[in-house]
């Protein structure tokens, strides 16, 4: 305290400049923080620049034009790819009730009658899921919608009967939105199967007449039997049909006879006699081998049939106009 006393410039000298050190750390500490934060934010900055330099394409206004060229090349594009497969699509026509059930009559008429032509079974009174409509109109709103389902089922009905498939158990249609979400065909149909499929298609059904949605899908079920060639040409004619575009979404495929040959079978051949045959004598006339019943050969694989199921879909394009590009 005496030396304080006694040199009390000094004493204030070296307090003053304590306090302006003091200062001076706090003001360095303020400036280091800040410069931190300032070369952190540079760094940051720096990065990002680098990274949108090192794109392909760099987003210069020249690529963002050229992108958005691009991107609308494309809109267009789908919309001509959509455009061109709505023409694989049967319209809705406008049509009262009772056209609907007058059309109804005529293309089952037509569908059996061309069934006994080519001798294709069909079950009894087959409606083609439509019995409910050959006693009651349907709903005005659903007659067009139902007019192109009914067409849709005949050219399948049309494709089986031409591939000569030997018959045709059921045919399953899914109820559209316009019949008042009932089932289609109410009472017992005889020409429904076991619901191979765990019953109705259910969804797809809503966006029978344009519901908004760009593509569209109506399910159906089919069973029948016939050969494997049969069976093959009706795949390849429902996926190359023209006039409606049609999906195969489920396929079940069942032997007729599913047990196979037995290994322990014994197979008799009875010994061939030759004998001399005139030349005059004909295949099959009395004297020849095929009228003995000699050369007849008995097949024990190869006669057997195929139960075919089978979901459909009946697919629907809505196109977007090609000047809504979002």
């Amino acid at each position: 305290m005496n030396w304080i006393k006694e040199n009390k410039f000094l004493a204030g000298f070296n307090a003053a400049l304590i306090i302006a050190a003091g200062a001076l750390v706090y003001l360095l500490y303020s400036a280091y923080g800040s410069y931190a934060d300032v070369t952190d934010q540079y760094t940051q900055q720096a990065n990002e620049l680098h990274r949108l330099q090192s794109l392909t394409p760099y987003p210069d206004e020249a690529n963002l034009v050229k992108y958005r060229a691009e991107r609308d090349d494309l809109i267009d594009a789908t919309g001509t790819l959509a455009s061109t497969l709505s023409q694989m699509v049967l319209p809705v026509e406008e049509m009262t009730p009772s056209a609907f059930q007058d059309r109804l009559r005529d293309t089952l008429s037509a569908v059996v009658a061309r069934a006994g032509q080519t001798g294709v079974k069909l079950p009894d009174r087959f409606s083609m899921d439509f019995e409910k409509y050959q006693s009651e109109p349907p709903p005005a709103a659903a007659a067009g919608p139902l007019g192109r389902q009914l067409a849709a089922l005949q050219i399948v009905m049309n494709i089986l009967i031409d591939d000569h498939v030997d018959s045709v158990t059921s045919l399953e249609r899914t109820p559209l939105a316009q019949e008042g979400g009932g089932a289609a065909g109410g009472g017992a149909r005889t020409e429904r199967g076991g619901g191979r499929f765990g019953g109705r298609g259910g969804g797809g059904a809503g966006g029978a007449a344009g519901g908004g949605n760009l593509v569209e899908k109506i399910p159906f079920e089919i069973r029948f039997t016939g050969n494997q060639p049969s069976f093959q040409k009706v795949l390849n004619d429902l996926a190359a049909s023209s006039k409606q575009f049609f999906i195969t979404r489920t396929l079940v495929v069942q032997n007729t006879d599913p047990k196979p040959v037995s290994k322990n079978v014994n197979i008799q051949i009875a010994p061939v006699q030759v004998q001399a045959v005139p030349a005059a004598a004909a295949p099959g006339a009395p004297g020849s081998p095929e009228a003995s019943g000699e050369s007849r050969l008995t097949f024990i694989v190869g006669t057997e049939k195929l139960n075919v199921a089978m979901r459909i879909d009946m697919v629907a394009f809505n196109p977007p106009e090609k000047s809504t590009r979002k």
